[in-house]
């Protein structure tokens, strides 16, 4: 007899392929994605993907326009010749191509009759919405707006829109089994890493200036891949601070299990849930972090990190001297990051999705 198929659920979203290099960028939606190929994969759902992914940073201008055009006919081409077999159709994209790629995509599954499902990444839908002139607005409001469901990451976006019936609240999440970190009960804050991609605006600059004058025997390593805008001289001759090029997925819990403390003073535009963020925390590991978007939701002040002024690398450094100074402070932290991390582990959160889902299927 054989076993009984899930519903079958097409994901247009950035797929995961290969390693990271600095031309093959892991980003946060691509390791969301992967996540949520797995946990409804689990759930009986048979994912067929079509990969939105495309290399835009470090190229041209003419070469990211040429690029972003064979990737949308592309996607459109594959997406189109798997909605047949689809029973819902789930979008993971970024607020600013919500407006151009949700509105077609909408449209797409209104002709072929198929429930569509977005999931908008980042925080920012908000500020990209109020740029919206009226005829953008009008469009909004009648197609990707109106889709079956819409998932969004942060607390703030779920407010900003009066919670609509379709809204849900979905944020990033990530499953990391964390290697044991022994050094962390000593309460010793000395080990401290930046991983992130080295965009400026996540904060490089404010995180190597605020380790410039901090004791000898502590040191800040940075992870990530360099973009087109990294000023990589900032290294240069800098008495606390190395760079240690790109980590692959699987080298990341490893790393941070390593370190004391991630400093992450990011003030990125579109700054949701950082799953670096995330992962520090299932590794045990407090964060001195900008309040800043949806940063300043998902860390909570001296619970399990420390938020500090945006922009500002002398409150980077002061957090960071608060914590070698304070070692029962750092111990509550790294205790309250374990309990933050668990809430964010992906089975706490995949069963909604996948009854969300069902329930679309059967209607």
């Amino acid at each position: 007899m054989k076993a009984a198929k899930g519903p079958n659920l097409l994901l247009i979203a950035p797929i995961q392929q290969g390693g990271a290099s600095d031309t093959n960028i892991v980003g946060g939606n691509k390791v969301m994605a992967d996540e949520q190929v797995r946990e409804l994969t689990l759930r009986g759902f048979v994912v067929d993907a079509v990969d939105t992914s495309g290399n835009v940073t470090n190229l041209s201008p003419w070469k990211i326009r040429a690029n972003r055009l064979t990737r949308f006919l592309r996607v459109a081409w594959g997406a189109a010749q798997r909605l047949r077999r689809a029973d819902v159709v789930f979008l993971i994209i970024a607020s600013y191509s919500a407006l151009s790629l949700a509105s077609f995509f909408w449209v797409i599954c209104k002709i072929g009759r198929r429930p569509l499902v977005v999931r908008i990444t980042g925080g920012d839908l908000r500020e990209d919405y109020r740029q919206y002139g009226p005829l953008a607005r009008w469009l909004a409001h009648r197609t990707w707006l109106r889709s079956a469901l819409v998932y969004v990451e942060t607390q703030q976006l779920f407010r900003d829109f009066d919670r609509p019936a379709n809204f849900r609240w979905l944020p990033n999440t990530r499953d990391l089994a964390a290697p044991a970190a022994a050094r962390r009960d000593q309460g010793k804050v000395e080990k401290l890493i930046f991983l992130a991609r080295l965009d400026m605006d996540k904060g490089l600059a404010e995180a190597l200036d605020a380790c410039r004058q901090l004791p000898e025997n502590c040191q800040l390593t940075v992870f990530g891949p360099g973009m087109s805008e990294t000023d990589f001289s900032l290294f240069d001759g800098h008495p606390r601070a190395t760079y240690g090029g790109v980590l692959a997925p699987a080298e990341i819990p490893q790393a941070l299990s390593e370190h004391d403390l991630l400093v992450y003073p990011s003030y990125y535009r579109s700054e949701g849930y950082p799953g670096a963020i995330l992962e520090g925390f299932q590794c045990g590991l407090p964060v001195v972090a900008a309040r800043w978007g949806g940063v300043a939701e998902l860390v909570e002040h001296e619970e399990n990190g420390l938020l500090v002024e945006p922009r500002s690398a002398a409150a980077v450094q002061a957090a960071i001297e608060r914590l070698r100074a304070d070692p029962e402070l750092y111990r509550r932290l790294c205790a309250g990051a374990v309990r933050r991390g668990n809430y964010f582990r992906s089975a706490n959160w995949y069963d909604g999705v996948a009854d969300d889902l069902r329930g679309l299927c059967r209607g």
